[in-house]
């Protein structure tokens, strides 16, 4: 659950957020849609705890996760479709990452190391319930129909996008 009480936001002038009060509750969907500059990726900043806001408050439930998947394109275009979603997850999108390219790795050339390296990936995936998380990456990934590992650099500026 999220709760935000009376949230304003300005930048200058221009008020982007001017006393928003809402409740998200576990399982709700929200569409976020408006004009360029009106503030909506500024809402979802907010939300996600990197900026604060000018009054007003936002509650988290504990251990709540906000991920988001930034606009801009990666300057890293050596990075995969995979690992740009998956780094939407912070820390646990590196670890995803990171058992990704092992497998791949494997599954061209098996190496005791590289065995040894998934299991403790494995593990610590486990740990941190890492698995629903990857889930729900390829799901992003087989929606939006992206090649999960080709890189970037290899792609069409509108695959690109997506």
């Amino acid at each position: 659950m999220l709760s935000v009480d009376n949230l304003s936001i300005a930048f200058g002038a221009e008020k982007l957020l001017d006393g928003a009060s809402f409740q998200l509750d576990a399982g709700e969907r929200v569409c976020l849609i408006g004009r360029n500059g009106a503030g909506k990726t500024t809402l979802l900043r907010l939300l996600a705890g990197e900026i604060q806001p000018d009054s007003g408050g936002i509650w988290r439930q504990p251990g709540l996760r906000v991920a988001t998947l930034a606009q801009e394109l990666p300057a890293d275009t050596t990075t995969t479709a995979f690992e740009v979603v998956a780094g939407g997850l912070e820390g646990l999108g590196t670890l995803l990452a990171e058992y990704h390219e092992a497998a791949i790795q494997l599954a061209h050339k098996s190496t005791p190391e590289g065995m040894r390296k998934m299991e403790r990936l494995q593990h610590e995936l486990e740990a941190r319930d890492g698995w629903r998380w990857q889930q729900r990456v390829e799901t992003v990934i087989s929606r939006l129909r992206l090649p999960a590992d080709t890189p970037l650099a290899e792609l069409s500026g509108g695959w690109r996008r997506r």
